[in-house]
């Protein structure tokens, strides 16, 4: 399959502008493995890839797409709502004019937590009800006015994504820490919080791809690391040097390199300090606006080190170390300067990224912390940082038994760690 941009838009753009994707420049014709990769990063992962697939009748081939038919129609059927500015639309139709949003009440959006094994994502095609959004996570798209949740139907734009707890104890409190504190550091301008939906705690997060805009939900374009790259979802953890290429990329692609770069080592060292394992390509992303690109907010990060079951080799080494626990100032300073980032102001970067995360640590909300034993996992954290600024590796803290899930005792009752019948298990939260 290639990809072929419409003359108009040729002409008004000129060539080589990555208008949909760094890998599928103006005017096109594209090259066909860059496409499908593309494309196929549009489409969830795991278990809701199967079961949408199984839906529409179309063939897997080691959990991806079997043809490029399979592809197309599973876009065609439940890409009205894509990640970024995209929409699928099946071939001789137009887009829908109808897009609304419908009200729901508490049990409504209980009733779709409790169901996303059967409906991936809240997908319902006999309501108007299709969307795609790349990833493992059992996830709920919906739109949130005035305090209440809405479904998007027939294409309308999604607000916000509910992650329920479902593998890793207080998987949905864990990323909601990390992520108040990626906000504190402005790694990301979103709100992330828990709720609690049919006993079960999920993570809520607006959507950084979504704005609000004259009253109106408008669409932001990005895209992934891997679909810049040309690289298929199925290979997001064998992409060889990932920093250096998502280096490369920048360095081509936007207008102040040096600044993205050094942004992107940022979001780098946040993960490592927070123990976060899972820096894989479709947990980074870009930002698109007519040629412009920048790097997108931080997302889905959470400490893996918290779970024994993970054994915190990462997913891209940073220096000569592929393991958390291993990771040292020296190397995340080996790490800047295999970036190309000068080695002083990579140094400079770091200690105030350490200092802010040391602050913001002290300051998360009493609602981040309540209710789970929150004291653990900020332990964790600060024994990280301790050791790094003695020039130590970060290490590995175990955690108690209590957070491990084997007693389920706390401060106050709470809902079980999940009321959801999902037995897959991912390779992280």
């Amino acid at each position: 399959m290639r990809l072929l941009y419409r003359e108009d838009i040729n002409e008004a753009l000129g060539d080589e502008v990555p208008l949909l994707s760094c890998s599928l420049p103006t005017p096109g014709p594209t090259e066909p493995a860059k496409t499908r990769a593309f494309l196929e990063g549009l489409l969830p992962e795991g278990r809701a890839l199967r079961t949408m697939a199984s839906k529409q009748d179309v063939l897997l081939l080691n959990d991806a797409p079997a043809t490029l038919e399979d592809l197309t129609s599973l876009l065609g059927g439940y890409g009205w709502e894509c990640a970024g500015a995209i929409m699928a639309i099946p071939h001789g139709t137009s887009p829908p004019t109808d897009s609304r949003y419908q009200p729901l009440d508490d049990q409504a959006v209980a009733e779709r937590i409790m169901a996303l094994p059967w409906h991936p994502l809240g997908n319902d095609p006999e309501l108007d009800i299709r969307m795609s959004l790349g990833g493992a996570q059992p996830k709920l798209l919906l739109s949130r006015f005035d305090g209440r949740w809405h479904d998007p139907i027939a294409g309308a734009p999604s607000t916000h994504i509910l992650k329920p707890t479902v593998t890793w104890p207080f998987s949905a409190q864990n990323e909601s820490l990390v992520m108040n504190l990626a906000r504190s550091l402005k790694l990301t301008p979103v709100s992330s919080w828990v709720e609690y939906v049919a006993e079960t705690a999920c993570l809520v997060t607006e959507r950084y791809d979504r704005v609000i805009v004259d009253g109106k939900i408008v669409r932001l374009h990005q895209e992934d690391m891997c679909q810049a790259l040309g690289i298929r979802p199925i290979d997001k953890y064998n992409v060889g040097n990932l920093n250096q290429r998502m280096v490369r990329l920048l360095r081509e692609f936007t207008e102040a390199p040096s600044d993205q770069i050094m942004e992107l080592f940022r979001q780098i060292a946040f993960r490592a300090l927070v123990g976060d394992e899972d820096g894989h390509g479709k947990n980074v992303s870009l930002m698109l606006d007519t040629g412009s690109v920048e790097l997108a907010p931080l997302y889905d990060s959470l400490c893996t080190l918290a779970y024994p079951e993970l054994n915190g080799k990462m997913v891209a080494p940073i220096g000569e170390q592929h393991y958390l626990a291993k990771v040292d100032r020296d190397a995340l300073l080996d790490e800047a300067t295999r970036m190309g980032l000068v080695g002083a102001e990579a140094g400079e970067a770091l200690d105030e990224l350490v200092s802010q995360l040391r602050s913001a640590l002290g300051l998360i909300p009493s609602d981040v912390l309540n209710g789970w034993p929150s004291e653990e996992l900020i332990g964790l954290l600060d024994s990280r940082m301790n050791r790094l600024e003695h020039g130590q590796q970060m290490g590995r803290d175990p955690l108690s038994r209590v957070w491990l899930g084997a007693s389920m005792d706390s401060a106050r009752p709470r809902p079980p760690a999940s009321g959801i019948a999902f037995s897959e298990a991912s390779r992280a939260p």
